[in-house]
């Protein structure tokens, strides 16, 4: 199963051809089928830790009631998951995937199960809960690149699209049924019997991972001596040279400018239109709804992703937000279908730019890139969320809905006016 990045000399016979092939597709079909088992045992995982994040997350509301705690336990999984990507992505390079997957998933598991004890034993704590975020937040910078850089290693290119947005879809079910799911299970179980299902979830994970192995990728001629400086170099190097830098940078700036801006939407629903927890309830089911039907024409359709149509899905977000603001007050039921029109295009953009960036980047180099991608993109994000959080005090709700997509349009046509982001991939 291991691939070598080389250069194929050609056959000297009809038949060694065909032989060459035949061996080929045969172990493209089995790495294939190693992955759907991969990615069914990892989704089932995810149930769990998503139904334990929710259950974290409402335990701390409704015993502190104290929204600094809830930003410091956001802070404590999104800084760490942040700070050790560029790191990741180097060490997802260059070992076995399969050890890494493993040991973050076990990591995880214990530090869960060593708060279940804590529990028992009548001795815990509120910072041992930000302690296992910020644990959850490291394996979780760790897992980012190497998921990403398996599906391009063992899924052929002409799938990666679909399989890209099978897995949108299945997140977006997982986003609307776990909120359910764990409160049923808070009214029914001590908070500690719920925070099984973290360390029960990572078993079948544990031993598909242990019987299907990931395809390793060696870079021929060159030393697999690990060395950070030098491979995150040639990671960033490669940004800078394709152009991606300028791909990066655009979507960091819509992170800060738009982004930050989904954590104001209760206000909209409740200060601007006067609405209530039902109605901000189906906002959110709305926009799962679009980013469903998003998911599924991708599936279906058969053009290839480009860089070109990720941006023209940007510009759509832009105005898409801008819909939703200029939505009359209390007209909820075209505020619902500006949400799903929002949930759609959002479904194209991250679909479709993960899709490009795996068929185009080198498979030696994709942990690094997507790691440093994700610190790029994602470390902005504070700083947006603060900005608008503070200019929200002094002006009305929805203005901050008008000024963020005008901004992030302005963004949008000057780096596609200046920069050849849109080329991408195309050579």
């Amino acid at each position: 199963m291991e691939i070598q990045i080389e250069t194929q000399k050609k056959a000297g016979t009809e038949a060694q051809t065909g032989e060459i092939l035949s061996i080929s597709s045969e172990d493209t079909k089995k790495n294939y089928m190693g992955y759907i088992a991969i990615f069914i045992s990892q989704y089932f995982s995810l149930i769990g830790s998503q139904i334990v994040s929710f259950a974290v997350i409402w335990y701390l509301t409704i015993t502190t009631g104290s929204s600094l705690i809830l930003s410091l336990a956001t802070f404590a999984n999104l800084v760490p998951m942040i700070i050790v990507s560029p790191l990741a992505g180097v060490i997802a390079d260059k070992i076995s995937k399969n050890f890494m997957l493993i040991f973050t998933d076990a990591l995880q598991a214990v530090a869960t199960l060593g708060l279940i004890i804590l529990f028992y034993l009548g001795i815990f704590q509120i910072w041992h809960i930000i302690l296992l975020m910020g644990i959850r937040g490291i394996c979780q910078g760790f897992q980012m690149p190497v998921s990403v850089a398996v599906t391009s290693l063992m899924v052929p290119d002409e799938k990666i699209k679909k399989i890209n947005a099978i897995q949108q879809i299945l997140g977006s079910v997982l986003m609307i049924s776990t909120p359910a799911i764990g409160a049923y299970l808070i009214s029914v179980f001590p908070i500690q019997q719920i925070y099984w299902l973290d360390v029960i979830s990572f078993i079948p994970t544990a031993i598909v991972l242990l019987f299907i192995r990931i395809p390793k990728v060696s870079e021929d001629g060159k030393s697999q001596k690990m060395s950070f400086k030098k491979d995150f170099g040639e990671g960033l190097n490669y940004i800078k040279k394709s152009g991606l830098m300028s791909v990066f940078f655009m979507f960091a700036m819509a992170n800060f400018i738009v982004v930050p801006i989904f954590s104001l939407l209760p206000l909209l629903v409740v200060d601007h239109h006067q609405g209530t927890v039902t109605q901000y309830g189906i906002t959110e089911i709305m926009f799962h709804v679009g980013l469903l039907l998003g998911s599924f024409i991708l599936i279906a359709s058969k053009k290839k992703s480009t860089m070109k149509s990720v941006v023209t899905f940007g510009v759509l977000l832009s105005v898409s937000l801008l819909l939703m603001a200029f939505v009359p007050q209390g007209l909820f039921w075209l505020f619902y279908i500006t949400c799903a029109i929002l949930g759609l295009v959002l479904a194209f953009i991250d679909t479709q730019l993960i899709s490009v960036l795996q068929t185009n980047i080198p498979k030696e180099l994709q942990g690094r890139v997507f790691s440093t991608m994700f610190t790029i993109i994602k470390s902005i994000n504070p700083i947006g969320l603060v900005i608008w959080g503070v200019l929200g005090q002094f002006i009305p709700i929805y203005w901050i809905f008008i000024l963020s997509p005008v901004i992030s349009l302005v963004i949008y046509f000057i780096l596609l006016k200046t920069t050849k982001i849109t080329h991408y991939g195309e050579k």
